[in-house]
């Protein structure tokens, strides 16, 4: 059974290859929606809450974290976030004392929360606190590792979370493609029907280019030679069949800051465009994130902007997630004032 170990960012190790070209890349594998049953839905007019570089929907601030709450929270500030969904791995409580102390000392974190229950809540408790800030509006979250679908939940800490992400695993199995995507997001769906929150699929596309990397090198092929085609995500029809499911559910899909690299190599760039651009054209959601876990990971400013705009990721087509959880809130907080005992 496969589990993330120190669930470390997922950032690439590009192709040192020059010669590739964009549009040979580009050749006999892009490929537009069908027109039946799939139209372009009509483009969201409301104006965006949020820029791009405003946005950070995946902050890790937990177990992982190097500093105190709020100087994290300050630097994600400092780089221009307005709007943030700060959470953890969940996986990372399951740990006993002993395996805890031993990955302490060995990653050399401070140790901010104890583990399983206990720690669960202590985190969500200090995330709820952020809400008091006036420089950045906050949201508490979960990254769970998709195996959880298959394998059994945490009810008990999924309901602590106003958002909750999937990570999705580029060494999972199967996977990650286009058939693997359309599974778990049905499973997300039925999920969903239980915890009526936001949900968002962590970084598919590039866990799928890194797997595509490894295989090719198990395989004893140098990865400088793979072309878009090797790097495509989506088999015919998925997509329609992917923009069909999400239709009108709150379930978005992550461009983390990752991509951003993909995007300088030509063919990671042909197959990410072909990939992800007719699904911004029928409707899909996304979110947009630096999938931070510590400063290091903010040394670099934070420009989505450069690699969204390519695969038509827009403040149109990444605001919904904000509205929905604003949204959210504001129903459960008019709720608790009606509870409440009247004065």
């Amino acid at each position: 059974m496969y589990r993330p170990g120190k669930f470390l960012s997922t950032c690439l190790v590009l192709s040192t290859t020059l010669f590739l070209i964009f549009t040979a890349g580009c050749a006999g594998v892009s490929k537009q929606l069908d027109p039946d049953p799939m139209q372009p839905q009509a483009p969201d007019l409301s104006p965006p809450l949020f820029a791009l570089r405003e946005m950070d929907m995946h902050l890790h601030a937990g177990l992982e974290r190097t500093a105190p709450l709020d100087q994290w929270i300050d630097a994600a500030v400092a780089d221009g976030r307005k709007v943030v969904i700060a959470l953890d791995h969940r996986e990372l409580y399951d740990m006993s004392a002993g395996e805890y102390e031993a990955w302490l000392a060995e990653n050399k974190f401070p140790k901010w929360y104890p583990v399983g229950a206990a720690g669960k809540q202590a985190l969500m408790d200090d995330l709820a606190l952020l809400r008091k800030r006036k420089d950045v509006t906050m949201f508490r979250g979960w990254e769970i590792w998709e195996g959880e679908l298959d394998e059994g939940l945490d009810p008990d800490a999924m309901r602590l979370a106003e958002v909750i992400g999937w990570h999705i695993s580029s060494n999972g199995d199967p996977p990650p493609s286009g058939e693997m995507l359309l599974k778990r997001v049905r499973q997300i769906l039925r999920v969903q029907e239980e915890f009526p929150v936001p949900m968002i699929v962590f970084h598919p596309f590039t866990a799928g280019i890194s797997r595509v990397q490894k295989d090719a090198r198990k395989a004893g092929k140098d990865p400088a030679s793979l072309t878009a085609e090797d790097y495509r995500f989506f088999g015919p029809g998925e997509q329609d069949e992917l923009a069909l499911l999400l239709r009108g559910k709150p379930v978005y899909i992550e461009i983390s800051q990752g991509q951003a690299r993909c995007m300088e190599n030509p063919a990671m760039r042909a197959a990410l465009i072909a990939d992800i651009k007719p699904l911004a054209a029928a409707g899909v959601q996304f979110t947009v994130s630096t999938d931070a876990h510590g400063f290091e990971s903010l040394r670099h400013r934070f420009e989505p902007e450069v690699y969204c705009a390519p695969i038509g990721v827009t403040p149109q087509n990444t605001n919904g997630v904000v509205r929905e959880l604003l949204a959210r809130r504001a129903a459960a907080d008019r709720a608790n004032r009606q509870a409440s005992p009247r004065r």
